[in-house]
């Protein structure tokens, strides 16, 4: 996948956004295909933290005591937004949305 500025801002990436993704390529290395996928992949990690989460919420609040379900409730209304600005949720939530419109575009040609 050969990433752009044209198709990433087709895609719904800010300038600001491409501003990111160029400094960070240039402080780290590595090109912004790579960057791309790298947030995309975080995204991802992310999602399934955030969802297996939840299951084990509901299946705590099912087969546990009220006092455990609170407990974990509390642990992780501290412990997701963390996990989700280290992330950085929105980028990366735009680089997953890129890969997606990306991989129908090859796809379809």
């Amino acid at each position: 996948m050969k990433v752009s500025e044209e198709t990433l801002l087709k895609s719904g990436f800010s300038p600001a956004d491409i501003l990111k993704i160029k400094s960070n390529v240039e402080n780290f290395g590595g090109t912004p295909d790579e960057a791309i996928q790298d947030l995309a992949k975080r995204f991802n990690v992310a999602k399934w933290i955030t969802l297996v989460a939840f299951v084990i919420l509901t299946l705590t609040s099912l087969l546990s005591t009220k006092n455990n379900t609170l407990s974990l409730a509390f642990a992780l209304m501290a412990g997701l937004p963390l996990i989700w600005y280290l992330t950085p949720a929105r980028l990366a939530f735009k680089a997953w949305r890129y890969q997606q419109y990306a991989t129908r575009s090859e796809g379809g040609q």
